[in-house]
């Protein structure tokens, strides 16, 4: 269904799923890591019969039909690289924090120079700006403050936290620009 659309993936493990289920609908998915591999392949559960970098089974259930180019970002040849799959690219992820991408200078609009309908899709808490742009963001806060604590437990107690920590992946499956 996807098969003539490119994705750019620079997610860790708490966006992972967006593109995954692009992978899955047959888009061309591949995983920009920095050198030495993304960090989500460090990620528990670790099968330790596997070679270094291939044992999180995590990595392997939120990567599989992915491509895998690791890029040195920082670095000029690495940036070059990277900005000739952007131009073949119809989607990029990223859910580094806000303004992050910007500053390296590989935010939205910078991007949208070298591909006009990229389809950029930056996965944070709260928004790139605004009051809580930076504000701290673990599991248990953003369930709280999406609302899901409040559908939890009962209503003369105090909230119940949802079982394991699911909120990125709540958001890493909505598609926006």
């Amino acid at each position: 269904m996807l098969s003539p659309y490119r994705v750019l993936d620079l997610t860790d493990a708490r966006a992972e799923l967006g593109p995954l289920i692009l992978a899955g609908l047959g888009a061309d998915v591949i995983k920009v890591e920095p050198p030495g591999g993304s960090a989500s392949r460090r990620e528990p559960p670790l099968d330790a019969a596997l070679p270094a970098g291939l044992q999180s089974s995590r990595f392997h259930a939120l990567n599989r039909g992915k491509r895998s180019v690791v890029l040195d970002l920082t670095g000029s040849a690495g940036r070059a690289d990277f900005s000739r799959l952007v131009g073949s690219a119809a989607f990029l992820f990223e859910n580094a924090a806000p303004g992050a991408m910007a500053a390296r200078g590989l935010g939205f609009e910078a991007l949208r120079t070298i591909s006009p309908r990229l389809v950029y899709v930056a996965v944070t808490p709260f928004g790139q700006d605004g009051p809580y742009a930076h504000h701290l963001a673990t599991d248990l806060t953003l369930a709280a403050m999406g609302g899901m604590m409040a559908l939890n437990g009962d209503a003369d107690r105090r909230p119940v936290r949802i079982t394991v920590p699911q909120t990125w992946h709540h958001a890493a499956d909505r598609r926006r620009r």
